[in-house]
């Protein structure tokens, strides 16, 4: 396990190292997105989700798209002049994510064989806290489910349940989860729609044309 560590690191060193920043992706007048920003994105995602680090194409376009969405998120918070999330907040969130990973030397040690710092990650996770926080505050404020709604829901599963041989669960025990599932496939619609909508308003330039 601390040999693969070590290759890890190393090796994720060797290919940041030898990453030449360019400018891939111009978003509006005033923002952009690099390569660099782009490899950091894959080896945050890579961190957080415990899995190897890949650059291929499709894994890169995602990325990409994952930056700009990002970026018009940031866009709006700008606009609205969204309050950020104070420090002690961002350092109770990256001692959650530390958790994870047992003592504060396996933590390190984990950052390492990404190639990370603890100054990056605190970045991306206090936009992430940001990004959370302003998407409920922008989208699930408008949003209502109504008992019909729950009703209906619980029915067809409850059906398909019973097509499978399975018992149902009581509508009680899950009429909670049920509403609460709801408003997020709601709230996730919500903001598809509007980064759609956004896209359409803000001039994207890919110039990667292997990112589109």
């Amino acid at each position: 396990m601390r040999t693969a560590a070590l290759v890890m690191t190393c090796l994720a060193a060797t290919l940041h190292s030898e990453i030449i920043d360019r400018l891939l992706i111009t978003v509006g007048q005033h923002r952009v997105i690099t390569e660099l920003q782009l490899d950091e994105e894959l080896r945050v995602t890579a961190f957080l989700n415990g899995t190897p680090v890949v650059r291929d194409a499709e894994t890169r376009r995602q990325a990409a798209d994952r930056l700009v969405e990002q970026l018009l998120i940031r866009r709006e918070m700008d606009l609205s002049r969204y309050p950020l999330p104070d420090a002690k907040e961002v350092s109770s969130y990256l001692e959650q994510m530390q958790s994870r990973f047992g003592t504060p030397e396996e933590f390190r040690e984990r950052m390492g064989a990404y190639d990370l710092t603890e100054e990056v990650l605190r970045e991306h996770l206090a936009f992430q806290l940001t990004t959370v926080r302003f998407i409920e505050y922008r989208f699930s404020s408008d949003l209502s489910v109504s008992d019909d709604d729950i009703r209906n829901y619980y029915q067809n599963e409850a059906a398909r349940d019973k097509q499978a041989g399975k018992n149902p669960p009581a509508f009680a025990a899950v009429e909670e989860s049920i509403r609460q599932k709801l408003v997020e496939q709601r709230t996730d619609q919500a903001l598809d729609n509007w980064l759609e909508e956004t896209r359409k308003q803000v001039n994207i330039v890919y110039l990667d044309k292997t990112l589109q």
